[in-house]
């Protein structure tokens, strides 16, 4: 059963966790912009696109779904919504009805109405979201080497 995990996050618990899976069944995808940053500018930009369901351009994507029996996606929020990130792979890609497990993230103990966005860009992707798990970064944070992708779905 062959996994293809998808990320994105500026914080380096949730990408070590994300790097942590990759193995001969789990393909891993980084999700990163084309561009490079600028720190102040590009941070309000980021989260004016994500309250507003945009996305960014990202580096260009090459990805054979027929080659996977799962999908999971890991995201940080921002302000509450998506990473335009995150909504610009969803645009951009053709999930052919495949089901998405979700792991979401955020500074808070709160998120809002994320998951709902996040099921809704998800089914205009042509995929179905089975599951969405809720983790906040200062959990992860403090029990690093316990967390797992694929335990936190289950």
């Amino acid at each position: 059963m062959k996994t293809m995990l998808i990320y994105h996050t500026n914080k380096s618990a949730l990408r070590e966790m994300c790097e942590a899976c990759a193995n001969n069944d789990v393909d891993v995808l980084e999700l990163r912009p084309r561009y490079k940053k600028r720190p102040v500018l590009d941070d309000i930009a980021d989260f004016y696109r994500a309250v507003t369901g945009r996305g960014v351009r990202l580096a260009p994507l090459d990805i054979d779904f027929a080659k996977y029996d799962q999908i999971m996606m890991v995201d940080s929020l921002r302000a509450f919504s998506p990473s335009a990130e995150c909504n610009e792979f969803l645009y951009r890609c053709d999930l052919g009805g495949r089901d998405v497990m979700c792991i979401v993230s955020n500074r808070l103990r709160y998120f809002g109405h994320a998951g709902h966005l996040l099921r809704k860009r998800i089914r205009l992707a042509g995929g179905t979201c089975r599951d969405i798990t809720y983790i906040a970064e200062a959990d992860l944070a403090k029990q690093p080497e316990t967390a797992n992708a694929f335990a936190l779905q289950k």
